[in-house]
Parts: structure tokens; sequence; C-alpha cells
């Protein structure tokens, strides 16, 4: 079975739902699902790229990825094999409020994506 997010719902803080092509739906209302439903449409830990280096700034808590790029550094590359986004990267220090917006951006801008049921309504 096919499953398709939608983000066309008006329901309060609610950014979308994953509707089967039954009509049978989830509503997906918190930011802590984010990132495993944007990975069940598509969406990758691995492209959330760890900042460069904080000691090549001088105010390290300053650092951000925009940063990295601003100056002509390399984000360091991470699979983030230790977490599921909802938790710290223990390897890179990517933040679980990191992974979780990537995801919220990736679910806005995929409405209408479609892929094989993972799991959601078995």
């Amino acid at each position: 079975m096919k499953i398709t997010w939608n983000t066309d719902v008006r329901a309060p803080g609610c950014p979308g739902e994953i509707v089967a092509d039954d009509g049978r739906s989830v509503l997906i209302q918190t930011d802590w699902d984010y990132p495993s439903v944007a990975s069940s449409f598509g969406w990758s830990l691995a492209d959330v790229r760890s900042p460069c280096p904080e000691e090549d700034f001088e105010n390290p808590a300053d650092v951000s990825a925009e940063l990295c790029e601003e100056y002509g550094q390399v984000h360091h590359l991470c699979k983030h094999s230790h977490t599921d986004g909802t938790v710290d990267c223990p390897d890179c220090g990517v933040t679980a409020s990191d992974f979780i917006n990537a995801a919220s951006e990736w679910l806005d801008d995929h409405d209408g994506e479609q892929v094989d049921d993972p799991g959601y309504f078995e």
C-alpha cells in the first residue's frame, strides 16, 4: 500500500498527516515525530551537517553551518548512526533541535510525497 504526506490539514499545531490509499490517516502532532516521518518519506539524518570546528571562531557559541560557509569552511560529514534525530548526535554534536528543524523543513517542502507504507497502517 502507498502512503502520502499531506500538509493540507486543518488541525492546530499539526504540520501534516500520513494518508493511506484506503483513506485512513495519522495526524503528526509532535515535533519528536518529524525525523522518523520525514525519514519514512525519503529524508536522511545524514543530510544534516555538523558545524565546522568551534576552535576556528572567536566565539564558539556563535558557530553555525551558515557561518562555516561564510568563512569557507566545510561541514563535517557524519552519518549520525547513534541517533534517531530525537537526541543529540554523540559523534559530531548536531543537536536534536537541528534534526527536528531540518526534518520539519523537509516535510513542509514535500507535500504530496508518496512511498510504500513502511508499517504505519499494517
